[in-house]
């Protein structure tokens, strides 16, 4: 069985007519705004508000309720422009598409900058190291991308954010920053984001930095380590000698050797 438009669902409305250019430069306006419907193409309208401003709209029907698509200013087209508008409106709606929705959601995709102010919101909650992260987002890339929609951007665009870097671990750590913002809003499904354009991108190669102490240095942290108390100046001794890192290490107490019975905790 065939099935109805939804535009057919609506009720038909006396105020029709076949639309031609001056018949709508004619319309006057009333003391409440007012349809005139198209007869050629279905759910095309007419709208003439009380100021004379008068816009083509597309009505349909989505699940029992009206929508109202707004096309144009009615004086800015000319009416066979606005029918072909229209049918595309239409096409979608026989598509099962809801077109006033998707407008909506487009709208409210928001800019990078909105994007990063509410991933900022939630990673201070969860990362202790976004202050560091904000500083990077805030100088480099907010003056490219900020005022971008977050879904629009694109690999050309984080592959010239890159190369507008000169030092190469800032840029590394730029792009690891944007990166784990767009793949926070991809998971959360928030901004109208789909892909993540920092994936896969070409890191700077860097060489690793080292700092080794000289035989003259060494006494001197030694000494200095007994300043700071039994538990941590042990810890401090095991990470000068080791070379692990301070988030590795831990200290044992009260027994400091570290035997059973010895209760260690991270410094």
């Amino acid at each position: 069985m065939l099935q109805r438009s939804p535009i057919a669902k609506l009720r038909p409305v006396p105020n029709k007519h076949r639309l031609n250019d001056r018949l709508v430069s004619d319309l006057q306006p009333r003391s409440k705004a007012f349809l005139v419907w198209d007869t050629v193409q279905p759910g095309l309208v007419v709208q003439v508000q009380p100021t004379g401003h008068r816009s083509f709209i597309v009505v349909y029907n989505r699940h029992g309720r009206t929508r109202w698509y707004h096309l144009s200013n009615a004086l800015a087209i000319r009416v066979a422009e606005a029918r072909k508008l229209a049918n595309a409106v239409t096409y979608q709606i026989a598509q099962g598409k809801d077109p006033t929705a998707e407008r909506k959601a487009s709208r409210h995709a928001g800019t990078f900058e909105d994007l990063a102010t509410r991933y900022r919101k939630y990673a201070e909650t969860k990362n202790k190291s976004w202050k560091a992260t904000g500083k990077l987002i805030k100088r480099y890339v907010l003056p490219s991308w900020g005022k971008l929609l977050a879904a629009e951007i694109s690999r050309g665009d984080a592959n010239a954010l890159m190369a507008d870097i000169t030092a190469k671990v800032t840029a590394n750590q730029v792009m690891a920053s944007a990166s784990a913002i767009f793949s926070w809003a991809i998971r959360k499904e928030i901004g109208g984001v789909k892909i993540n354009p920092c994936h896969n991108i070409e890191r700077n190669q860097t060489r690793k930095r080292t700092r080794i102490l000289s035989d003259s240095e060494l006494p001197l942290f030694w000494k200095k380590f007994d300043s700071v108390g039994l538990m941590r100046s042990r810890a401090l001794m095991t990470i000068l000698l080791t070379g692990q890192r301070p988030e590795k290490s831990a200290t044992c107490g009260p027994n400091t050797s570290g035997m059973a019975g010895g209760k260690c905790r991270d410094i």
